[in-house]
């Protein structure tokens, strides 16, 4: 129901403007800004609408939305918002000559600030004089005794009589209105009764009946007198008990206060409450931080660790051997259908084992095979042992991708060319130089780890033999290959044919040296 309250005022905003097209470019404002409020702040944007529309004369707009405040207001429960626009309503109104709508919206806006128990007395006295001044212009003599009253009492004034009773009243209906005035006291009298200082309604009604008891002896002239003396005395026992009600506002006040003090003391209680279990919650949190942070570093140091060996480990064997024997622990020799293979050795190493000490012999090994790791790492290739001053690597291992000849080839050529650079600053200070023969062949292998400890990938076959012994058949320098292996790379690199070369236990082998 609210949602379609709050559509239908919308669309009011919206239509507004084109049925005033005279108005100001702060008014277009404001209602968009009323447009995208709502709550209280709608409320005061509503009140400063039609303000604003009533400075400009657009009254029967200004009314308009003095009316919509009100009504939002009542929707908000907002009396003290609804009471000062309905008064505005009621001012625009007669403005406009809207007497009736006027005095409705006077009347309303002085029941909404009673039901909020306003302090707003200016309001509350407008809303009576404007009130009053209609009751007057209308000849309704009763409502401005009525109105005149209730401003003298909100004065803290004594009530006055400014009618008396008409002269043309016959006794019997003078009886019938003290007879109505009787009937009222006795209602304020059980009223009165029932609240601290209230006044004796026994003495009240006592004196009553001692007024009637004379009518019968009086003359026109007394009556009258007397009606008046009883209007007062009623007013006097409003004002009585207008006091005994506003003293039991006060004590009803004070017990609110003391509710409100022991609902503040048993919030602070509960404030007091939650900041323990929250600190006892910070302390636990901040501990389980820590903790976590201890675990992290642990976690950490372990995740290195273990990157660390199985570093270690791929340094030693191949990624696919290295990753069966961690699952496994052992792995199982592989044939393998197309391999290349590289030998390396250096030429007269025990001659410049000479020279040199051992410390350093084994600091000028090192260098060349770092470096040699390097080349054969970039081209794909898989390092399998050295053996003193040998060096050897092959390719296709160990997924069986083929041979990879171009690449063993332009591997031999890049280590030759690093070798032949090296020299030349050995040769500069007097070192010895080293030269490496370099032999290459290809064909089927077995590959595989044996035994139990200190693990060593290693290749088997007669490949690795005829490898071998065309490296021995080689030259200081030069790259050596079989024949097989020059069938294949022929279309890639020049070659130096060298004839049927004997190798040991291999019979003739054609050789060829590969153009550096």
């Amino acid at each position: 129901m609210n949602y379609t309250v709050q559509l239908v005022s919308c669309l009011a905003l919206a239509l507004l403007p084109f049925s005033a097209s005279a108005q100001s470019a702060g008014l277009r404002q404001l209602e968009q800004e009323a447009k995208a409020s709502s709550g209280q702040d709608r409320l005061y944007k509503l009140i400063q609408l039609s303000d604003q529309a009533k400075q400009e004369g657009l009254l029967d707009m200004a009314m308009d939305w003095a009316a919509d405040a009100a009504q939002q207001a009542r929707r908000d429960g907002a009396h003290e918002l609804r009471a000062q626009a309905l008064n505005k309503e009621g001012h625009l109104a007669l403005l406009l000559n809207k007497i009736r709508r006027a005095a409705g919206c006077f009347e309303q806006s002085l029941a909404a600030l009673r039901s909020a128990r306003s302090n707003d007395k200016a309001l509350s006295l407008d809303n009576l004089e404007q009130l009053r001044k209609l009751a007057s212009q209308n000849g309704k003599d009763r409502e401005v005794q009525r109105w005149t009253d209730e401003i003298a009492a909100l004065n803290g004034q004594a009530p006055s009589i400014t009618t008396a009773p008409d002269a043309s009243l016959s006794r019997a209906e003078m009886r019938d209105e003290i007879s109505q005035l009787n009937n009222e006291i006795v209602k304020l009298s059980q009223q009165s009764g029932r609240q601290s200082g209230g006044v004796d309604s026994r003495s009240l009604q006592s004196r009553l009946a001692e007024r009637e008891a004379l009518i019968g002896q009086m003359n026109e002239e007394q009556a009258k007198n007397s009606l008046i003396l009883a209007q007062q005395q009623l007013m006097l026992d409003s004002l009585l008990f207008k006091n005994s009600m506003d003293s039991l506002t006060y004590s009803n006040v004070q017990l609110e206060l003391q509710k409100a003090q022991g609902e503040k003391n048993f919030t602070y209680a509960l404030l007091s409450i939650a900041l323990l279990l929250a600190a006892g919650f910070t302390v636990g949190f901040i501990r389980a931080r820590q903790n976590a942070r201890v675990l992290s570093v642990k976690n950490e140091m372990i995740r290195e660790e273990k990157q660390r060996s199985e570093d270690l480990l791929l340094n030693i064997l191949p990624a696919l051997v290295a990753e069966e024997l961690k699952k496994q622990g052992h792995t199982d020799a592989r044939y393998f259908e197309d391999v290349s293979v590289l030998f390396a050795d250096f030429v007269g190493f025990s001659r410049i084992a000479e020279k040199l000490s051992p410390q350093q012999l084994v600091n000028d090994l090192d260098t060349c095979f770092r470096a040699f790791d390097e080349i054969i790492a970039r081209y794909g290739l898989e390092k399998i042992k050295t053996i003193g001053d040998a060096y050897m690597c092959a390719g296709g291992l160990p997924n069986g991708g083929g041979s990879k000849l171009i690449h063993i080839i332009r591997a031999a050529r890049e280590m030759q060319s690093w070798l032949a650079n090296w020299n030349l600053s050995r040769h500069a200070v007097g070192l010895p130089l080293y030269e490496a023969r370099i032999g290459i062949h290809s064909g089927p292998v077995v590959a595989g780890v044996v035994g139990s400890r200190k693990f060593a990938f290693d290749i088997w076959g007669d490949t690795v033999n005829i490898a071998s012994r065309i490296e021995a058949a080689g030259e200081g320098g030069k790259i050596n290959i079989s024949g097989s292996v020059h069938q294949s790379i022929k279309d890639d690199f020049r070659c130096e044919y060298r004839g049927k070369i004997a190798a040991k236990n291999k019979g003739e082998i054609d050789m060829y040296f590969v153009d550096n």
